[in-house]
C-alpha cells in the first residue's frame, strides 16, 4: 500500500506542476491576442504584476500593478494582435510546488517577439519570477508575478498605452 500511495503523492505533484505550467502559457496566449479577461484570471484576486527593468539609464520605471482592478487597466491598454503582433515566450521554467501549502514558485526565462517593417524582432528578454496559490476552484493563479526586464530593443512602439484605455 505504501507503493500506490507514493505514486499518487509523485502523481498529485506532477499534476500541480502541469497546473502551474499551464497558467504561464495561458498568460501568454491572452496578453498577445487581446483575451483581457482571461489575462486578469491568470492572478488571484490581490494579485500583483511587478514590473522590474534592469537596464542601465532605462527608460522605463519600475511598475507595480495590485489586484484586478489595476490589472485589468493594464492590460485594456496593453498592444495585442492584429494590431500588433507579438508573442511572449518562457523558456526553462523551474517549478517547486507545496501541495500541502497550495502554493508554488517558478523561475523562467522570457523572451519576446515582435514583428517589425521588414522582419520580427527580440524585443526584450528576462526573467519571470513568480509566486502561485491554489485557488479553491483548483486553478493555479499568480499572486506574484515579477518580470526582471534584462533587455529592452528601443526604437520600437510601447507594449503599453499604445492602446486608448478601457473600453
Amino acid at each position: 500500500m505504501a507503493e500506490i500511495d507514493d505514486i499518487r503523492a509523485r502523481l498529485d505533484l506532477l499534476e500541480a506542476e502541469r497546473e502551474v505550467l499551464r497558467n504561464l502559457h495561458r498568460y501568454a496566449q491572452c496578453i498577445d491576442y487581446g483575451d483581457e479577461a482571461g489575462w486578469v484570471d491568470c492572478f488571484t484576486e490581490d494579485g500583483v504584476f511587478d514590473i522590474r527593468p534592469r537596464l542601465e539609464g532605462s527608460h522605463q520605471p519600475d511598475r507595480l500593478i495590485s489586484g484586478r482592478e489595476e490589472l485589468r487597466a493594464f492590460i485594456a491598454r496593453h498592444t495585442r494582435a492584429p494590431e500588433l503582433w507579438h508573442k511572449h515566450m518562457i523558456v526553462e521554467p523551474l517549478i517547486d510546488v507545496d501541495l500541502a501549502a497550495g502554493t508554488a514558485t517558478c523561475s523562467c526565462y522570457l523572451f519576446v517577439l515582435m514583428e517589425n517593417e521588414d522582419a520580427p524582432v527580440l524585443r526584450v528578454f528576462g526573467r519571470y519570477r513568480d509566486e502561485l496559490a491554489k485557488g479553491a476552484d483548483g486553478r493555479w493563479r499568480f499572486a506574484r508575478r515579477i518580470a526582471e526586464v534584462e533587455s529592452m530593443r528601443k526604437g520600437l512602439p510601447p507594449f503599453v498605452d499604445g492602446r486608448p484605455g478601457p473600453r
